[in-house]
């Protein structure tokens, strides 16, 4: 059983784009999926389920099962940002995703935790609750800014709290292999991280943007589309690594 999280502190990259759609290829090549919404925004829960809930998992909320078969979900709570307030005050707050998550292990193939655009309390309890990340990168260059801070955030906690966090990949989204900045900012990072960069990249694509308005995964959407062919590669990719 391995916990993902999907981070990055910049706003707009893909993370909930890449939750919903890798989770929803995982569970349809058979993987016993959950994800579990940590992002008080709740984007994750309008996709899969109905939007904001009255508990969230640090609550105990139970998974529930989504539309696409092998796939649950524990949505986002009204309260969230709330309840990290609450964890802010305890001497093992940035435990308490991990500590929620133990029972659901069993049951449980693949566990997504998706995150707020930001270094909280609520993505440092996923990265301290997860056995690998996956760092969305919008290829341009303020985001590999942002992911070289987070990256060194990461370091951190593992030197501290968390040896074992691996990072799984790093995922270009937004590309267009049309434009020269794009290219630059995809060959830079391949040539620094190598291998530890997914092979596949997420394209500029309408369908992928529109999906999320239906309420649905690229899967339901419209899977032959130029986003959904791309997020059943990385997905494939992803499953190949964790074997």
């Amino acid at each position: 059983m391995t916990v993902i999280a999907i981070s990055n502190q910049k706003g707009g990259v893909g993370k909930t784009t890449s939750v919903v759609n890798l989770a929803g290829f995982c569970a349809l090549a058979g993987r016993r999926t959950l994800v579990v919404d940590n992002d008080p925004q709740g984007n994750a829960s309008s996709v899969l389920g109905s939007g904001l809930t009255d508990a969230s998992v640090y609550e105990g909320a139970p998974p529930t099962p989504t539309r696409l078969a092998g796939l649950s979900l524990i949505a986002a709570s009204h309260d969230l940002h709330d309840r990290e307030r609450t964890l802010a005050q305890g001497d093992r707050g940035r435990l308490a995703l991990r500590r929620a998550l133990e029972v659901h292990r069993s049951h449980f193939d693949l566990i997504f935790i998706d995150c707020p655009p930001n270094l909280s309390l609520l993505p440092m309890n996923a990265l301290l609750a997860c056995d690998r990340l996956i760092l969305p990168v919008q290829c341009e260059y303020f985001a590999m800014e942002g992911m070289a801070q987070l990256l060194a955030f990461v370091e951190d906690l593992r030197a501290s709290d968390h040896k074992g966090l691996t990072l799984q990949g790093i995922l270009l989204t937004m590309h267009d292999q049309r434009h020269p900045l794009c290219r630059d900012v995809e060959s830079q990072i391949r040539q620094h991280f190598g291998d530890k960069t997914f092979r596949s990249t997420i394209p500029r694509d309408v369908a992928l943007a529109a999906a999320p308005s239906h309420g649905q995964t690229i899967f339901e959407y419209d899977p032959l589309s130029a986003g959904g062919i791309a997020y059943l590669s990385a997905a494939k990719e992803l499953l190949d690594g964790l074997e």
